[in-house]
């Protein structure tokens, strides 16, 4: 669930009254293939769902930390689920402590659709700071990171705003970033008092949103490509009350209505007549009782707790499946970590090539005063690389600024980014980022940096972000930054053009290189307790006091010179005498 920082994106909303149409007769009869009735009292049904945990803010900047299998928080009493947001501490990674507990429930790996009607029956909180939500991922993220692979959001609710809900899609073309995403809300007063039915009708031709049976949004597939319709691929249901957030705690939290629930008295998914049996592995066995649904020999359940893909064996497409890098001891999330790598490696693609990793372009739009107003690109790469960056064939590529929207200033970037908790970022992790740049700026009204950004769950920067301004001369520079002991949501290296939005600038830039804790090397030789083994070269030497090196086969020291000051860059020494 990704909402915008101040929600004042586009909607389409109309009166219930000129909009009542009967969901019963928007397609083919239905039938009932999936269903939760909430009849045995409890935890939730382990056979349906699984639980997201943790806290952090979840890019959102919320304010809960989601727990699992924790009956406070998420239990089946009297035939309702009960998913329930509570104040009360919670001990968080990275030295943080939520304050407030709840829930998120998804239906991954045992309830995967392709077309259906989904339908949900439920009670909402009340309050200010509730943010609770009914709403669709993709389990197989075919066409990238989001939003690449789409959002289905069938109900949304903020507990600053009691009488509406709301029903959106996101879409690399079309998403809160753009603040141009299909949206309807309708107005309903008592969502906290009665039970309501909240569902979508999805089909090949579009995604059709009720409330009670009353249409509040009609989005239909444009046939241009996946770009805007990435809906052609399995989705499951998350279902979660979060607290605070950009959008739920936009106007603060109330500290004296807690707890607070979301009351679910089923979930049914039917049939519509264009629902796809899905069986990602062939095995002839449904995915939706299929333990291993990919085939990979990670059972599905583990795969969600792990994150990597339950319907793509090889999650991080480095050419080496899930299991593989796990018994290697390499991590399937990242494609710059497979067998036979150097771990410290952090920077991947890096000649801007075609990859599994992208480069992405984003611009950040600012007011008069410098400060940010909106944005246009995604983590997921709205903008295609080459559109922007132009390669030269000595190995360089520049970078020009790009023009969007009429905001007085903008901060166009091109970089990398990884998620802090695939990486396992911990305090005193070392982050190093090299290569060469220089600034092109024609009428000085614009400045270019190298970066590397440690950003919060909020996305905004962390002490320990490191900048250079570049000057108009190449200069072979190298960031630093050590992880410190706030929580970090992401990390990002690369670099930026900012200015006035009608001037013109660019960057110009090579040899890009990235490390994660890399292991000391000297003459690429790796480092021990500062001696490095040169093999039959020169055998060990003890490196720390280079340029003066001492040699146990030759119990002597040497003085070896930077290769710049050898005609040819050739490696020579001398004997101290």
């Amino acid at each position: 669930m990704k909402p915008p920082r101040y929600r004042n994106r586009i909607r389409w909303t109309w009166p219930l009254a000129l909009v009542a149409v009967a969901a019963g007769v928007c397609g083919a009869e239905r039938t009932l293939i999936w269903s939760d009735e909430m009849d045995v009292d409890g935890p939730p049904d382990p056979e349906k769902w699984l639980y997201d945990v943790g806290g952090g803010g979840w890019g959102n900047a919320e304010a809960q930390y989601y727990t699992g299998n924790r009956l406070e928080n998420a239990r089946v009493e009297d035939g309702v689920l009960i998913i329930e947001a509570r104040q009360e501490p919670w001990p968080s990674a990275r030295n943080r402590r939520n304050e407030y507990t709840s829930a998120r429930l998804v239906s991954k790996g045992s309830g995967d659709w392709l077309y259906g009607r989904i339908e949900v029956r439920a009670r909402l909180p009340y309050g200010r700071g509730t943010w609770p939500a009914i709403w669709m991922l993709p389990t197989g993220d075919a066409y990238g990171t989001w939003p690449r692979s789409g959002e289905i959001d069938i109900m949304e609710h903020v507990g600053f705003d009691m009488g509406r809900v709301h029903g959106s899609l996101h879409s690399l073309a079309h998403n809160w970033l753009t603040e141009t995403q299909p949206t309807g809300s309708v107005v309903l007063e008592n969502v906290d008092t009665e039970f309501h039915v909240y569902a979508v009708d999805w089909t090949p031709d579009g995604i059709r949103f009720f409330v009670d049976e009353t249409e509040i949004l009609n989005a239909p597939n444009p046939g241009t490509g996946w770009e805007e319709w990435p809906f052609d691929q399995p989705f499951h249901l998350i279902l979660n009350l979060a607290v605070g957030g950009f959008w739920g705690g936009i106007e603060g939290i109330d500290p004296d209505i807690w707890p607070q629930r979301m009351e679910v008295d089923y979930v049914r998914v039917y049939d519509n007549g264009h629902t796809v049996p899905l069986d990602t592995n062939n095995n002839g066995i449904p995915n939706e009782i299929d333990p291993d649904s990919d085939g990979d020999g990670i059972p599905d359940r583990v795969e969600h707790l792990l994150g990597t893909n339950l319907l793509k064996a090889d999650t991080d497409g480095d050419g080496f499946t899930d299991l593989e890098e796990i018994l290697a001891g390499t991590n399937p999330l990242l494609s710059g970590s497979y067998p036979g790598r150097d771990p410290s490696i952090l920077l991947v693609n890096a000649d801007l090539q075609e990859g599994e990793t992208p480069w992405i372009l984003h611009t950040n739009r600012l007011n008069a005063n410098g400060e940010w107003i909106g944005q246009t690109g995604s983590w997921g790469g709205a903008y295609a690389v080459f559109d922007f960056v132009t390669p030269a064939l000595d190995g360089s590529a520049e970078l020009q600024n790009y023009r969007v929207g009429d905001a007085p200033g903008a901060e166009h970037l091109l970089y990398q980014e990884w998620s802090a908790a695939v990486l396992g970022l911990e305090a005193g992790d070392v982050i190093r980022f090299r290569g060469t740049a220089r600034a092109v700026d024609p009428g000085g009204e614009m400045t270019a940096t190298a970066f590397i950004r440690v950003l919060d769950g909020s996305f905004q920067p962390l002490p320990e972000s490191a900048s250079l301004e570049l000057g108009t001369e190449p200069v072979e520079f190298t960031l630093e930054s050590v992880i410190g002991g706030a929580p970090v949501n992401v990390l990002q290296v690369g670099v930026a053009v900012s200015g006035p939005q009608t001037a013109s600038a660019s960057v110009v830039f090579s040899d890009f290189f990235a490390t994660w804790n890399e292991t000391p090397a000297w003459a690429g030789f790796p480092v021990t307790d500062g001696v490095a083994d040169t093999g039959g070269w020169l055998g060990p030497l003890y490196v720390e006091s280079d340029p003066w090196i001492w040699s146990f086969s030759l119990w002597n020291w040497l003085y070896v010179p930077p290769v710049d000051e050898i005609e040819g860059g050739a490696w020579v020494y001398f004997i101290r005498k």
